[in-house]
């Protein structure tokens, strides 16, 4: 420490102070620094955690069945082809708890959206749910309510707990998004048809 009267005019020296001197500073200038990286270092670590799936959400998983699809060449995962109908669209039949529901594959979708009829068929209840949520679509902002769909099924593929928005607005179809298609290590369209790996 230093006395609070002693003034410092280093210019005034005719020689370099000695290390004594500025060890302090540079002491307090490394500490300073150490403690700037620790914070870059843990904002960047928090921020890398937002592109992770849910609490308990896990990747897509294979169904222990013996007609499963045959493994894909080179890696060992899964494929599943889907060709794309008359008018361009891939469409699939899916199991949501059990119940089979037609879905429009829909890439430019963030999420799942369940009409209310194929919401009944996976066994939620429309009229219990709470439509808070506004979703914007190609036909302009919609009501919606979020839940969550305990399985999604489509041949050997599964996916569990999967969030969905279930449509107060009248939908032609079920559409299935990016919430689903994320669980999947990858996915394709390639030409008229639409190839997902797991």
């Amino acid at each position: 420490m230093f006395d609070r009267d002693e003034q410092w005019d280093l210019e005034s020296l005719d020689t370099e102070p000695e290390a004594g001197v500025l060890w302090p500073v540079l002491r307090n200038i490394g500490a300073l620094i150490a403690i700037c990286l620790m914070a870059v270092l843990a904002f960047f670590g928090i921020m890398g955690d937002i592109d992770e799936p849910l609490p308990g959400a896990q990747q897509a998983r294979q169904l222990p069945t013996a007609s499963r699809p045959s493994p894909q060449s080179g890696d060992g995962g899964y494929q599943l082809t889907i060709p794309a109908g008359a008018n361009g669209h891939f469409l699939v039949t899916a199991q949501a708890n059990g119940n089979s529901v037609r879905f429009l594959v829909d890439t430019g979708a963030t999420g799942i959206m369940l009409t209310e009829a194929d919401a009944r068929k996976a066994g939620i209840q429309p009229a219990s749910l709470t439509y808070s949520d506004r979703i914007q679509t190609a036909n302009g902002e919609i009501p919606a309510a979020r839940t969550i769909v305990r399985e999604i099924r489509i041949d050997g593929l599964v996916v569990d707990d999967v969030e969905v928005w279930v449509s107060r607005a009248p939908m032609p179809i079920s559409l299935l998004g990016m919430t689903f298609l994320k669980r999947l290590a990858s996915y394709e369209a390639r030409g008229d048809r639409l190839i997902l790996r797991w």
